[in-house]
């Protein structure tokens, strides 16, 4: 279907967003509307959710930390022993 204001194409979303396949996959496109007056909002919600994204994976990453340092507690025990078994 025809974009009425663009001509052939696809059509804006509610938001006046339009998307389109990347080149590669960590790449997006993304095309703000001219004409959608709440650019400042939709910016800052990208830049919030960016955030919020980069605290739950530093979160992750101390999870993985704390347990990666729990097991390497369990082996060094483990050496022990065994090592002491074998006396």
């Amino acid at each position: 279907m025809a974009n009425p204001i663009y001509g052939s194409g696809p059509l804006r979303s509610r938001e006046g967003l339009i998307s389109r396949p990347a080149a590669s996959s960590d790449e997006i496109q993304l095309r703000i509307d001219p004409m959608h007056t709440d650019l400042e909002e939709e910016i800052s919600g990208i830049h919030n959710k960016k955030k919020f994204r980069a605290l739950e994976m530093k979160g992750v990453g101390q999870e993985i930390e704390t347990e990666a340092k729990f097991q390497n507690g369990i082996i060094s025990q483990l050496v022990s022993l065994i090592a002491c078994a074998s006396l």
